[in-house]
């Protein structure tokens, strides 16, 4: 009996240290969980590893796959329980070879235990954010069904869901709904409200944007910028662009910068502040070079400017934009400024050249004269002796 109770709390053990290894994987921070773990414990030095492999896989940053390198060549000979070999294994074809090798290696495993779980999900996550791989999708909806069914407060599986139901492809309001009832009842706002935030502003839910963003209290720079859209969408514009102004641009991703700083751009231009406006869209370029709508309305501002310095940016950046095959209002500026491209090229080339041209003529017809005159006088001259030495004869 005694041995049987020995036994079963080593199992239990052993299951609780697995979801709790799981539970790092899952969480929001894994790295910075991971590295506060004993790692004078081969166990827990494991672990590290598997979330800096992971971290590598997330960023892309060299210095991650050194670090993982490293980690890994200390753990030669380990003797690790099977799940953390496993996911270690995983990982490391994921580093070192490819992501589908350590996809098609998940493929061959089965029972996998709550760690290897974690790593699949994430894998697979980070691979149908990639490539919007269908089959990615299916197991990444089942992992998260199947962790949340077990544990409803994990991170990883509530983000995976708000971010595959508010996707264009696999949009589905009803199950977004569900994951949102789920996250306010098991207390996450504070943990996932920003996600929330986003995955409900890409579905177009920008009321109930507005309305988790106050009752969660969100002071983020990215929920703010959300928020602050939602209302330009509703048409409260006086609020949004007051949110948008509150915020320190520099601590958005580039491409929510840019985007910010387009709508505040063209609020401006609104108003008629052109020089402002330009400034602002300007710096939204700097942020993101490839948003196509910034470049489009900086080349109309420069256009509304009317001010003849200004036409060749405007020409420029309109026909940068891409925006002349079906946007009327860039054509209509377009062929107007190209006009007067061949206007002022009438005026400063062919009329000077006119201008020179009918002078020459004038002069070449004065010297003509001239010279018949000339002539005319000398031939008079001529006759005149002639005859006076014929008289004198």
């Amino acid at each position: 009996m005694k041995l049987y109770t020995i036994f079963a709390t080593i199992l239990i053990c052993t299951a609780v240290f697995a979801f709790e290894n799981a539970g790092i994987i899952l969480s929001k921070d894994y790295l910075e969980r991971a590295q506060y773990l004993d790692i004078k414990e081969i166990d827990c030095r494991a672990i590290l590893t598997i979330a800096v492999g992971l971290k590598f896989k997330e960023t892309i940053q060299p210095n991650y796959k050194t670090w993982f390198t490293n980690l890994k060549s200390s753990l030669a000979g380990a003797n690790l329980p099977d799940d953390i070999a496993l996911s270690l294994a995983v990982v490391d074809s994921m580093v070192s070879t490819s992501t589908v090798s350590a996809l098609n290696m998940l493929g061959t495993l089965t029972n996998q235990g709550p760690l290897l779980e974690a790593v699949s999900l994430r894998l697979h996550y980070y691979d149908w954010l990639e490539t919007s791989d269908p089959r990615s999708s299916k197991i990444i909806n089942s992992l998260a069904v199947e962790i949340l069914g077990r544990d409803s407060g994990q991170y990883l599986p509530h983000k995976v869901m708000l971010e595959l139901y508010s996707s264009s492809s696999y949009m589905n309001l009803e199950t977004l709904k569900e994951v949102r009832k789920g996250i306010f009842e098991n207390g996450l706002g504070p943990l996932l409200g920003s996600d929330l935030i986003e995955s409900e502003f890409s579905a177009g839910m920008f009321e109930t944007v507005i309305e988790d963003f106050h009752s969660l209290a969100l002071n983020d720079p990215i929920s703010i910028f959300y928020a602050a859209n939602a209302y330009l969408r509703t048409g409260k514009d006086g609020e949004g662009i007051k949110m948008l102004e509150s915020i320190d641009l520099g601590k958005l991703p580039p491409k929510l910068a840019s985007s910010a700083a387009l709508a505040l751009g063209d609020g401006l231009f609104r108003e008629g502040r052109m020089l402002e406006s330009i400034e602002l869209l300007q710096q939204s370029i700097r942020f993101w070079p490839e948003n196509s709508r910034a470049v489009r309305n900086l080349g109309m501002a420069y256009y509304e400017m009317r001010d003849r310095e200004y036409y060749d940016l405007a020409r420029f950046y309109l026909q940068l934009s891409g925006y002349e095959a079906f946007d009327e209002s860039v054509s209509a500026a377009l062929k107007e400024l190209r006009r007067r491209v061949i206007l002022e090229m009438v005026l400063v080339t062919v009329v000077p050249i006119g201008v020179i041209v009918v002078l020459a003529l004038f002069l070449l017809e004065y010297i003509s004269k001239r010279r018949r005159a000339s002539q005319m006088e000398k031939a008079l001259r001529n006759d005149g002796g002639s005859d006076g030495d014929k008289s004198s004869r």
